[in-house]
């Protein structure tokens, strides 16, 4: 059986994370990753019914058995070489006061946001190297916040998860660089336009929100870079 590159993208959510799947579907087959996959099935329904393909597949992105379990499902599907890999996953931001915070609210923000970073590093980048001989150059792309540049008070442990996922990005990006693989880190400066930002922040102007759809648009661009003759990509 002969496959096709495909996408992959964890952490498909109502916003950012179901923008990106249906824009990288348009190109690609597409994996679509999530703890609660009750949307992101419906996302899969409507995908395909659109004529695109795609699977949905519950896991926790922080547990290495279960990605290693769903990766082996994926790579039964979809085969060993992917054109994109998209981290969204996230911990979420919830403002505490620092001395109220507990070592519980640290582990759950490093938990998701970076160690779900590595075990999705660890479980896409083979599938990665092996599509470096195309045109396309191949991308491990994670989206961040503005927490990974600057800190507020409130909110050490989410700040604390960002800057440790843009730290593993760019050493990610040191290594991988060179053997042909793009990895890069695009900082969402801003709240998505979504129901639970509606909630979240219901004084701010629906029309200050970004927009997921632009958002994924500038994703799948910098997952498009084009392979020049002779050339070695970077980050």
């Amino acid at each position: 059986m002969t496959f096709k590159p495909y996408a992959i993208v964890a952490g498909v959510g109502a916003g950012t994370g179901a923008a990106v799947a249906r824009r990288f579907a348009k190109q690609y087959p597409v994996a679509l990753l999530a703890r609660s996959p009750d949307f992101s099935r419906k996302l899969a329904a409507e995908i395909e019914a659109e004529g695109g393909t795609a699977v949905s597949y519950k896991v926790d992105v922080a547990d290495e058995e279960d990605m290693a379990r769903v990766f082996g499902e994926i790579t039964q599907r979809f085969g060993t070489t992917c054109a994109a890999a998209i981290f969204n996953a996230s911990s979420r931001p919830f403002p505490k006061p620092f001395l109220w915070q507990t070592q519980a609210d640290v582990d759950h923000a490093l938990n998701i946001t970076l160690n779900g970073a590595y075990n999705f590093a660890k479980a896409t980048l083979p599938l990665l190297l092996n599509a470096t001989e195309g045109a396309v150059v191949p991308t491990l792309l994670y989206t961040g916040a503005t927490a990974a540049v600057k800190a507020n008070a409130w909110l050490q442990p989410f700040a604390v998860s960002k800057h440790s996922l843009r730290a593993l990005v760019l050493a990610l990006a040191d290594e991988f660089a060179p053997q042909g693989v793009h990895v890069a880190h695009a900082i969402i400066d801003g709240v998505i336009r979504m129901p639970l930002t509606w909630i979240m922040k219901p004084l701010s102007s629906w029309h200050a929100k970004l927009d997921p759809n632009a958002v994924s648009l500038l994703i799948l661009r910098a997952a498009s870079v084009v392979r020049l003759p002779g050339h070695v990509s970077s980050c």
